[in-house]
This record gives C-alpha cells, sequence and structure tokens, in this order.
C-alpha cells in the first residue's frame, strides 16, 4: 500500500506540475479584438501576425497596429472663384438721321444763271470735306428760285442750278450714285414783296433763291449752318 500511495502522489504531482503548461491565463477581450491577458494593450495574433478579432468586430474598427492605416483623405481643392465678368453695353441700334441745311444760291450763282461763283465753289468745297469724313447714304440737292420769270424756264433754272452743284460735288470725290439733283421751280415761295419792282424786287424775292441739301444716313456730321444765310 505504501508503494500504491506513493506512486498516486507522485503522479499527482506531475498532473500539477505539468497544469501551468496546459490551461493560460484566459485572454481579455477589446471591442472587436481578442488581446493577451496579461497586457491587455497586446493583442492576441496568429502564427501569420493577424490580430484575432471577436464576434464584435464591425469593418471600420482599428486596435493597435491591427489593420492598415487609412489613406490619406486628400485636402479639398480650395474653390476657385471665378471673376465677375460684366456684360457688354448693348449696342444702341443705328438710328437713321436726315440732316438737311439751306444755301443761298444768290451765293452760288449770279442772279438768272445755273454757272457757280467761286463762292460757291468754296462753299462746296467745305461741304466735300465734311462729307468725306462721316458715313452717309444719300445726298438729295433740291434747286428753287423765285417767281421771276416764267414757271416753265424757274423750273428749268433750278434743276440746272441743283445739277451743277451735283456734279461738283461728284468732282471732289462725292460718290455719284448717292447723289440726287433736282428742282422745284417757284413752287415753295416764301418772301412777301408785293408792290416791289426792277432791283428792288430783285432784292425782296432773294429768299426764294435757294437749294436744299439733305443728308441722310447713321453717323452724318455735315452742320446744319455750312454755308447758310
Amino acid at each position: 500500500m505504501k508503494s500504491r500511495f506513493s506512486i498516486f502522489r507522485s503522479g499527482a504531482a506531475a498532473l500539477l506540475a505539468f497544469a501551468p503548461l496546459v490551461y493560460m491565463t484566459p485572454a481579455a477581450a477589446v471591442e472587436g479584438y481578442v488581446t493577451s491577458g496579461q497586457d491587455p494593450d497586446q493583442p492576441v495574433r496568429t502564427r501569420y501576425g493577424e490580430c484575432v478579432h471577436d464576434y464584435g468586430y464591425q469593418p471600420g474598427m482599428r486596435f493597435a497596429d491591427c489593420e492598415p492605416a487609412p489613406a490619406p483623405v486628400a485636402a479639398p481643392a480650395p474653390e476657385v472663384k471665378q471673376p465677375v465678368v460684366e456684360a457688354p453695353a448693348p449696342v444702341p441700334a443705328p438710328i437713321v438721321v436726315n440732316v438737311a441745311f439751306r444755301l443761298s444760291t444768290d451765293a452760288f450763282f449770279d442772279f438768272d444763271k445755273a454757272t457757280l461763283k467761286l463762292e460757291g465753289a468754296a462753299a462746296l468745297d467745305e461741304v466735300a470735306a465734311q462729307l468725306a469724313g462721316t458715313q452717309y447714304d444719300t445726298i438729295t440737292i433740291v434747286g428753287h428760285t423765285d417767281r421771276i420769270g416764267t414757271v416753265a424756264y424757274n423750273q428749268k433754272l433750278s434743276e440746272r442750278r441743283a445739277d451743277a452743284m451735283a456734279q461738283y460735288l461728284i468732282g471732289k470725290g462725292v460718290p455719284a450714285e448717292k447723289i440726287s439733283a433736282s428742282g422745284l421751280g417757284e413752287k415753295n415761295p416764301t418772301a412777301q414783296c408785293s408792290g416791289q419792282r426792277g432791283a428792288r424786287l430783285i432784292a425782296c424775292l432773294q429768299p426764294d433763291r435757294y437749294a436744299e441739301v439733305t443728308v441722310s444716313g447713321t453717323a452724318t456730321q455735315v452742320s446744319a449752318a455750312a454755308g447758310s444765310n
């Protein structure tokens, strides 16, 4: 019996001595990870170095160096403010302008004549110079006479004077296709000369001897006072 008891005790001691090698201290757990019971800051790893997850693990959890570092989030690009571009001012629609001025034919022609005098040529030179720096569409010349003479004669005289002015402007470079010349004779009288005769009548009727020159366009600069009385 003594030898059996000794054997039993020897076997029990051997089991107690071996127990620490079989049963390790239980591992502590943090949320999603199994940690060492001796150091809760150290995760339990597999033989390949991977951390051991427990049933509470969810994607996105992190502990120690168990998961790959998240990719750096690029800082948002600074907002580039677009320059404020002001809308161009609307271009005004062209306005057709008619500039009409009245020329005394006494300054252009001798009485009862249709040949330009030097004074008339000088006045038309100024008109041609002003037209050269403008944009225009048409030039209309209408001649007028006083009532001395027959209606038919005065009609022809007014036409010849208007045509003489037109031809002079053409010679100064004004396009012929833009000029129209005509006459109205004695149809538009303005002077009141009742009881006048001879030289006095001729002088009194001077306002009726004139030519109307009208320049039509969108940017005319011809002065309405050029060559007027």
